[in-house]
């Protein structure tokens, strides 16, 4: 069984109600003890100026064990009741107040053991006829006589105030309790409207409206920066169904065309007799179709496991110069037969802490990308020609790969990174240009790497594409 109710509204209303019904409880509570508190100590100072008077009238004379008539008549003007005798041994009264005998409650308190032994200080008494409240002085005389003077005054019956007090409490509180408990639904309903309205809105949007957003409020407090929040939220989801349908339309365009090249040189090979050399030619066609669809898939397969954050770095030293030096001397050849001239500028002992293998795919898919271009538009008045350069620098290492190709255009630089992305100078060149995922994959490793990467339109022709690593990466650098 729940006993948590599933609407907000009425949560928020419960714990309106509990918290105003606690701070009503501590109010009353607190009401109530100082109006009792105030009632019974409404004569206090009267209390006290009355037993400083009958402290004065006392010290006329060396003793009050005899009372002169003088000093009679002074203390029967004071309208409390007053008392006063002895306290060493002996409590007999040396005085009492003529009105104790038209008061018989006030006279019989005086006459208790209980009230003759209370000590100095304020004492409230409850009797049948109501409170009392008296207060105890003591007093000492020139002939050394100790003694207590104790003023009295009848408060009357303080219980009925008292009682109707509580009930008032004990009746308004509830109700008040119970209004606002309904005032707090009602508002909790009001402040909550626009949280439904958003939550019908956001109901509304499917992945094919995306390109709505909610109204935002003319207020920017909570709700508006909730909207604001979820039209943010709106907004990245957008851009990612984008990405993702740019992304399946681009792979469905690569892998097609390979694939429509394998069918082509198949029904081609197919449609007449030939001889072994001609369908030998057909199969390393179709070999070269179906390796350009491997390099495809696997850069495909990179790129899924890297968003799917499944791609860890094995963090350790690596040496920069030494794997820019291999790199080149592996694609020596290739730019030889491309008649590119590449080149290797490392500073030595230029160390970097990174994945040593995906270090290496970087530099590869860079190279590689500048010897194509490169080689496929070379110039006429130099020879073409790719340059790795590593410098070290005191917030890391920067590698930069350039080459003297046509360069890349100033509008196609902020997408050069973007998956499948070709300008139309780079489609120009048929499959030798690539299919778009060399630097997507490079941007990533770099990114995992904690470094930036950009591409550089060189003035004096060429491209650049400048990566700066930081020496050290990650809270990983101790285990590695």
């Amino acid at each position: 069984m729940r006993l948590r109710p599933e609407s907000l509204r009425t949560r928020i209303a419960l714990w309106y109600c509990g918290v105003l019904g606690l701070v009503l409880l501590c109010f009353g509570l607190s009401v109530y003890f100082i109006v009792r508190m105030q009632l019974l100590r409404h004569h206090d100072a009267e209390l006290v100026e009355t037993a400083q008077g009958v402290e004065a009238v006392l010290s006329q004379h060396e003793d009050c064990e005899h009372l002169t008539p003088e000093q009679v008549k002074q203390l029967n003007q004071n309208s409390k009741l007053i008392l006063f005798h002895a306290v060493e041994g002996d409590t007999r009264s040396f005085y009492r107040s003529p009105d104790l005998e038209s008061r018989p409650y006030l006279q019989d308190l005086a006459a208790t053991p209980r009230f003759l032994n209370e000590q100095a200080g304020f004492k409230t008494y409850e009797s049948a006829r109501g409170f009392v409240r008296v207060f105890t002085q003591p007093y000492r005389l020139h002939a050394g006589r100790q003694g207590l003077i104790r003023v009295m005054e009848g408060l009357g019956d303080v219980r009925i105030p008292l009682a109707n007090l509580r009930l008032a409490l004990l009746i308004l509180a509830p109700l008040a309790v119970a209004a606002s408990s309904l005032g707090g639904y009602w508002l909790a309903g009001r402040g909550l409207a626009p949280v439904d309205g958003i939550t019908r809105l956001v109901r509304e949007i499917g992945a094919s409206q995306l390109s709505r957003r909610l109204p935002t409020p003319p207020v920017h407090d909570e709700i508006g920066r909730l909207v604001e929040t979820f039209n943010q939220m709106i907004g990245r989801l957008e851009a990612s169904f984008e990405g993702m349908r740019r992304f399946t339309a681009d792979a469905s365009h690569e892998l097609r065309s390979p694939l429509a090249n394998i069918k082509g040189t198949v029904e081609v090979a197919l449609g007449e007799p030939r001889d072994a050399g001609e369908y030998q030619m057909a199969l390393r066609s179709v070999a070269e179709e179906v390796e350009r669809l491997r390099r495809i898939v696997e850069d495909l397969l990179v790129l899924a496991r890297a968003d799917a954050g499944r791609l860890s770095l094995d963090r350790e030293p690596v040496r920069l110069d030494v794997l820019v030096r291999d790199i080149v001397d592996s694609l020596s050849e290739r730019a030889s037969a491309a008649g590119v001239h590449l080149t290797a500028q490392a500073a030595d002992e230029v160390s970097v802490h990174g994945d040593e293998r995906w270090l290496h795919q970087l530099l590869f898919n860079l190279v590689e990308n500048g010897l194509k271009f490169t080689a496929a538009a070379p110039q006429v008045d130099r020879a073409p020609e790719v340059r790795v350069v590593v410098i070290e620098k005191d917030t890391g290492v920067r590698l930069s790969v350039i080459d003297s190709g046509p360069g890349i255009p100033e509008a196609d630089l902020g997408h050069v990174f973007e998956r499948f992305y070709r300008a139309d100078w780079a489609r120009a060149q048929g499959p030798t240009g690539g299919f778009g995922l060399g630097l997507s994959i490079a941007a990533w490793i770099v990114a995992a790497h904690e470094g930036t990467i950009r591409a550089i339109r060189r003035t004096e022709g060429g491209t650049e594409i400048r990566v700066e690593l930081p020496i050290s990466i990650g809270p990983h650098d101790a285990a590695a």
